[in-house]
C-alpha cells in the first residue's frame, strides 16, 4: 500500500484515451463504451489539457435537463483544467486512494510539472493493486503458517 504510482505504471500498460473538446457528448460516450473506460482526457489540437469528462459529467448535465444532450459539446460538460485534481506520480497507493476518497474522484491524471499528461488512474487501477497485493500477503501468510516462508 506504500508502493509509488510509478512503480506501479511501470508494470502495466497506461494507455491514455482521449478526445476534443469540440467532440460531441454522443462521440465521447460511444468512445467510453468501446474502451470499457469511466473517463476521457480532454486534449486541444495543440496538445495541451483542457480538462477530463467522465460519466458523472453526463450524469450530471442528465439530471439537470429534461432535453437530449447528445448533440452538445464535450467543452460544455467537462471538468476544465482549473478544476483538475490531480498527481504527480510520486504519491503511495494510499495517498491516491484518499485523495479519491475525500474528493469524491474517481480518476485522477497523472500530469509532471512541466504539464505533460503522463496517464489516468482510476479507482479501479487502485482496486486491482490493493487486490494483487492482498493476495500476495495472503500467500505469503499461508507459506509462512506451513514452515514454506524463509526464517
Amino acid at each position: 500500500m506504500n508502493r509509488k504510482l510509478e512503480e506501479v505504471f511501470q508494470t502495466r500498460k497506461n494507455v491514455i484515451y482521449s478526445v476534443t473538446g469540440d467532440t460531441t457528448i454522443k462521440n465521447a460516450v460511444d468512445k467510453l463504451n468501446i474502451h470499457n473506460i469511466g473517463a476521457l482526457m480532454v486534449i486541444s489540437e495543440n496538445g495541451s489539457i483542457e480538462g477530463i469528462f467522465t460519466e458523472r459529467d453526463v450524469m450530471k448535465k442528465l439530471a439537470a435537463t429534461n432535453e437530449l444532450v447528445g448533440h452538445l459539446l464535450v467543452k460544455d460538460i467537462m471538468t476544465k483544467k482549473e478544476s483538475l485534481i490531480i498527481i504527480n506520480g510520486d504519491e503511495s497507493i494510499a495517498e491516491i486512494m484518499d485523495l479519491m476518497l475525500t474528493q469524491k474522484v474517481r480518476h485522477l491524471p497523472i500530469i509532471d510539472k512541466a504539464g505533460v499528461l503522463h496517464g489516468v488512474i482510476a479507482m479501479r487501477d487502485v482496486f486491482k493493486i490493493l487486490l494483487k497485493d492482498a493476495k500476495r500477503d495472503t500467500e505469503d501468510m499461508k507459506d509462512y503458517v506451513m514452515g514454506k516462508y524463509p526464517a
